[in-house]
């Protein structure tokens, strides 16, 4: 436990400069005379040690003091910094914040502090859209018990809306564009699953453990799930009035500019209601050309939307 503190005591003097042994003491919740004693042995360590009296005194690490970055370029720190910060946004997870202090202590220069003013060229921040606090619980009791291999329980709703408890090994949390999943050994399917943390309900972390079961999660042919197995070519036209909604969602190579001023969409896509969802959301200003079966679909869902507000 000393060793631990003494190192925090480091990082905490190179990123925050100089705090007086009161500080140091109440955040460590020792007494005083540890906190004297652990000085001293960081600068008997070669760490040199600064004290400086009067109302803003303290200690502090010698200015030219660094720790040697041996590997990576400031720049490199500071892009790594960027990148935890976002990781940090998406759930609560002390280790990458104790990670974060030390590549800040890493990129620290002279009197250049990196992180407390500067600005990286790109935010990242993998916080899903519409994320809660029930959310962002469920990540950090999932994410323990991968830790400590321990089984859950929840009730899981399919996309066609019935309802199934489940117990399953988790083997890995997936964060996919805006979307939250875990990856994991279902003992009711006796096989690996993908579950949208969306849809569970009533999350219980046993107390019972596990043996991993053996998969090559490293090939990730789980991520077929998310491709579906109904694959429909569509051709699609969008009128004028859409124009930046069509390209927020589809790619470059899969639109046409028209005479008339509308764009042609040619894209595959899986078959789903999220598909179905998405094309009527677009109103009068889409005409579904090709497939007849989705536009068939399309008509059916407009009619009977058309009876209940006639009705």
């Amino acid at each position: 436990m000393k060793v631990e503190r003494l190192l925090a005591i480091v990082i905490m003097l190179l990123n925050k400069r100089r705090m007086s042994a009161p500080e140091l003491a109440h955040h460590f919740e020792v007494s005083l005379r540890t906190i004297y004693r652990d000085l001293e042995a960081i600068n008997t360590a070669g760490i040199p040690i600064v004290a400086y009296p009067g109302s803003n005194g303290g200690y502090e690490i010698m200015e030219s003091f660094t720790i040697d970055r041996q590997y990576l370029s400031l720049e490199e720190l500071v892009t790594v910094i960027a990148a935890l910060k976002g990781v940090q946004s998406s759930y609560a997870d002390s280790q990458v914040g104790h990670l974060l202090e030390k590549i800040k202590t890493l990129a620290t220069t002279g009197s250049e502090r990196t992180g407390t003013g500067t600005v990286h060229p790109i935010v990242y921040d993998f916080n899903p859209w519409g994320s809660t606090k029930e959310s962002m619980s469920k990540v950090s009791q999932l994410r323990q018990a991968i830790e400590n291999k321990q089984r859950v329980s929840f009730l899981y709703t399919k996309l066609q809306g019935d309802s199934q408890e489940r117990t399953v090994e988790p083997a890995t949390l997936i964060l996919k564009g805006y979307v939250w999943y875990v990856y994991g050994y279902c003992l009711w399917r006796q096989s690996y699953r993908l579950f949208r943390l969306s849809r569970i309900a009533d999350l219980t972390v046993s107390e019972e453990t596990f043996n991993p079961h053996a998969t090559a999660i490293e090939t990730l042919k789980w991520l077929e799930e998310w491709e579906g197995v109904d694959q429909v070519s569509l051709v699609l036209e969008f009128s004028p009035s859409v124009h930046v909604r069509v390209k927020d969602i589809f790619r470059p190579h899969e639109m046409e500019q028209r005479e008339n001023g509308s764009l042609l969409v040619r894209t595959v896509a899986s078959n789903d209601e999220w598909l179905h969802g998405m094309l009527l959301s677009f109103g009068e200003a889409l005409t579904v050309i090709e497939p007849e079966a989705i536009r068939h679909r399309i008509r059916d869902s407009v009619k009977k939307m058309i009876e209940r507000y006639e009705s």
